[in-house]
C-alpha cells in the first residue's frame, strides 16, 4: 500500500510541468475551431444555470430565497462545483484509454493521466469562478475573508476527483461498461445532490446520509464561503468524514494503478 501511494504522489510531483502541459494543450485542442475558444468552456455552463434558475427558482421556488440568499446566487455557487467535479470525473474514467496510443509508443507515466483531466477542468473552474464572484459583488454580496475558503473547498474537490478518477480509469480498462456507469450516476447525482434543492424538509436521518456524499461537502463549503461565513472548522464531523472516504478512494486507486501499471496496454 505505501509502496503504491509512494509510486503515485512521486510520479505526479516529478511531472507536474507535463501535466500543466498536457491540460494547457488539451484545453487549446478542444477550442481550436471556436472563435470564442475558452469562453465556451464558461458560457455553456452559464447558459445551463439560466435554465435551471428559471425552472427551480422561478417556476418551482416562485424566486423564493434559500436562508436569506437569492435563489440565483445560491444556484451559481453550487452549480459552479458540479461543472467542475462533473466533467473531471466523465472525463477522468477514460483517461487511460483515451490515450493508450501514446502508451503504446513510449514510456509514459500513466498515473498523471487522471491528474492531468482534473488540472484541465481545475483550470476551466478558476475562470468560472472569478466570473461568478464578479456577478455575486455586482448583486450586492460584500467581500469577506470567508471567501478565500473557496481554495481550501476546490483543494477538496481535486482530491476527490484525482481519487475517483484513478479508480474509475483503471477498471474501464478491463470493461468499457465502467464508463456508461459512471456517466449514468453522475446524471442520478445532479440531482440527487443538494445542489437544485434543499434538503431542510428531509428527516434527520436521510439529511445525515445526504452530508456523507462528498459533493455535497464541497457544495456547501462553497456556499459557507460566499454566503453564510462559516468556518471550515464549523462543520467537523463531515470533515473527517469526506478526508476518510477520500483517503480509503486515493489508497484505492493508487494501488489499482500500481498493480496494473504495466498492463495496460495489453488490457485493450
Amino acid at each position: 500500500m505505501i509502496k503504491s501511494i509512494r509510486y503515485v504522489v512521486s510520479e505526479n510531483i516529478s511531472n507536474i510541468y507535463r501535466i500543466f502541459l498536457i491540460a494547457k494543450y488539451e484545453i487549446l485542442a478542444e477550442n481550436r475551431d471556436s472563435k470564442l475558444g475558452i469562453l465556451w468552456n464558461v458560457l455553456n455552463p452559464l447558459i445551463q444555470i439560466s435554465t435551471y434558475w428559471f425552472v427551480f427558482g422561478i417556476g418551482i421556488r416562485s424566486g423564493k430565497p434559500v436562508d436569506g440568499i437569492e435563489f440565483l446566487d445560491w444556484l451559481l455557487a453550487g452549480m459552479a462545483v458540479w461543472f467542475f467535479i462533473s466533467p473531471s470525473i466523465r472525463k477522468g474514467v477514460t483517461s487511460i484509454s483515451s490515450k493508450i496510443k501514446v502508451i503504446r509508443k513510449m514510456k509514459f507515466p500513466v498515473s498523471i493521466l487522471p491528474t492531468t483531466v482534473v488540472v484541465e477542468e481545475t483550470i476551466i473552474h478558476l475562470c468560472m469562478l472569478v466570473i461568478i464572484y464578479v456577478i455575486f459583488l455586482i448583486r450586492g454580496m460584500v467581500p469577506s475573508l470567508y471567501n478565500f475558503q473557496v481554495l481550501y473547498y476546490l483543494i477538496c474537490g481535486m482530491a476527490f476527483s484525482v481519487s475517483l478518477a484513478m479508480i474509475t480509469s483503471v477498471l474501464n480498462m478491463f470493461t468499457r461498461d465502467v464508463k456508461k456507469i459512471v456517466n449514468a450516476t453522475m446524471r442520478m447525482l445532479m440531482y440527487i445532490t443538494p445542489i437544485l434543492w434543499t434538503m431542510d424538509k428531509m428527516p434527520k436521518n436521510i439529511q445525515k446520509i445526504m452530508k456523507c456524499n462528498p459533493i455535497y461537502y464541497i457544495v456547501q463549503g462553497y456556499r459557507d464561503s460566499f454566503f453564510y461565513h462559516e468556518g471550515i472548522l464549523s462543520n467537523v464531523n463531515e470533515m473527517i468524514v469526506f478526508w476518510v472516504i477520500i483517503t480509503t478512494m486515493f489508497i484505492a486507486g493508487s494501488t489499482l494503478m500500481y498493480k496494473f501499471r504495466h498492463r495496460f496496454v495489453d488490457m485493450m
